[in-house]
């Protein structure tokens, strides 16, 4: 997986390269660079990592990557005179080459073993969580042969960037895809050339730049696309058919839906058990770790992925699938007794959200009367923001909530659905006071927003 010979395969490369041996390690943040690395000078409208290559010459860099830009040349030579064991790579555009190099790395690991698998996971919501379950599974079946991506590093630069982390001691990758705009699914299955995949569900995030849920629904659709592309129509792919877009993709060989209503497999949520027949055997999954229903079911559709792949295995799944704990991913969880999402919100998870903390109060035999919730915005849904956010207030009502907070600029869209909150504040700053007596006076508490917020902080407030 080492030296040059990647190199040859990209065709963003405008300079010819001479007899350099250069260990594959892909860098692109001078403020972790280490030496022996390839620093890849990325730009963008307000920076250019161009800027930084003397420092990240200095601290031991074996190559630099940068884009060709009018009397960039000057600079480089004067560079490589003083760091003559360094080999400069000049590309026409070098994003582009981390991209090309990135797919050409990969498919050479997939080619050196037939057996080893690549794995897609993408959807509207749960991405990350679905990506953990996969990872957690599989690398107990396969002690330190599973490479997943890390966090979120989940779009056209963290892409690359994870696919880069594969060594030849992995034989599975799980590479997560997000998107925002239309094409992106698309290009990044041809960066990372899946053969193997999960949609979670389709929803109405980023509907700012899909117009509709429809298109929403085409874009993630094509991570399945590309699976049954690259393996024939054989790759193993699951879906929630619960899901009313999901179950309308069209069959093939590998395709298996599963759904508590409807699909291939019908699976059974009772407390914390989770029963469904897979090839003519019960799996009986018993998981105390985990409170709330959809990701009970988010463990069934992971499960049964996992069984598709190594059916021989069949045990060992359901034993890791029992034992599985949702690691800490500054995400969707529970602090005591606070569940907090400060990372992300859309229509479709704050529905989600909002239907499993009711359940898990009723579960706990804890009223509503005892809860208080904390909405903030959802961004990134651009003409269609006032009417979702209206349609999440009504929710709220529906299932009878009442002690309720908005925060942010879309706190009057939230009161269109919603008359009487207890507040509602344009700045979180606004909402200090009441929060210090929210944690006193209550027994359980639901804050969600998008990033922007940064309701996280209501933490640190006592």
């Amino acid at each position: 997986m080492q030296g040059l010979h990647f190199f040859s395969k990209v065709p963003s490369i405008k300079s010819t390269i001479g007899p350099h041996h250069v260990d594959l390690i892909i860098n692109t943040d001078s403020r972790n660079f280490k030496a022996g690395e390839t620093f890849v000078a990325l730009h963008g409208e307000n920076f250019d990592g161009f800027t930084y290559v003397e420092q990240v010459l200095k601290l031991g860099a074996t190559a630099v990557a940068y884009t060709a830009k009018p009397g960039r040349d000057v600079v480089v030579k004067k560079l490589a005179e003083d760091f003559p064991h360094v080999l400069f790579i000049e590309t026409t555009e070098s994003l582009t080459f981390i991209q090309q190099l990135a797919s050409a790395y990969i498919q050479d690991w997939k080619h050196k073993k037939a057996s080893r698998k690549i794995i897609g996971i993408t959807g509207s919501n749960g991405k990350t969580t679905h990506k953990e379950m996969i990872s957690y599974l599989l690398s107990t079946l396969f002690p330190g042969k599973v490479l997943a991506t890390k966090g979120n590093l989940n779009n056209h630069i963290g892409v690359p960037l994870t696919i880069f982390k594969i060594t030849d001691e992995h034989d599975i990758a799980i590479i997560e895809m997000g998107m925002n705009h239309p094409g992106e699914i698309g290009e990044l299955c041809a960066i990372a050339h899946p053969e193997h995949g999960m949609i979670t569900n389709i929803g109405s995030a980023h509907i700012e730049f899909m117009h509709s849920i429809d298109n929403i629904f085409k874009e993630k659709a094509s991570l399945y696309r590309s699976v049954l592309n690259n393996a024939g129509g054989e790759g193993m792919f699951v879906v929630n058919a619960d899901d009313a877009f999901l179950a309308k993709l069209e069959s093939s060989k590998g395709l298996t839906t599963y759904g508590e209503n409807k699909g291939d497999i019908k699976v059974a949520i009772d407390g914390h058990k989770i029963t469904f027949n897979f090839d003519g055997r019960e799996a009986l999954i018993t998981n105390n770790n985990i409170l709330e229903h959809h990701n009970l079911k988010n463990l069934a559709g992971t499960s049964i992925l996992a069984m598709k792949l190594f059916p021989d295995r069949f045990a060992d799944i359901v034993k890791a699938a029992s034992e599985y704990e949702q690691p800490n991913m500054n995400r969707s969880q529970w602090v005591e007794n606070l569940f907090l999402d400060a990372y992300n919100a859309n229509p479709s998870s704050m529905r989600t959200s909002l239907d499993s903390f009711v359940n898990v109060m009723k579960k706990k035999n804890v009223t509503l009367d005892d809860c208080y919730f904390v909405l903030g915005d959802m961004n990134e849904l651009g003409m269609f923001a006032e009417e979702l956010h209206k349609e999440i207030a009504q929710h709220l009502q529906t299932l009878g909530i009442k002690n309720v907070s908005f925060i942010g600029r879309y706190k009057d869209f939230y009161l269109s659905g919603f008359n009487h909150p207890k507040s509602a504040h344009l700045k979180k700053e606004d909402f200090h006071d009441e929060w210090k007596q929210i944690r006193k006076n209550y027994k359980y508490v639901f804050v969600k927003a998008s990033r922007s917020l940064q309701l996280e902080t209501l933490l640190s407030i006592v």
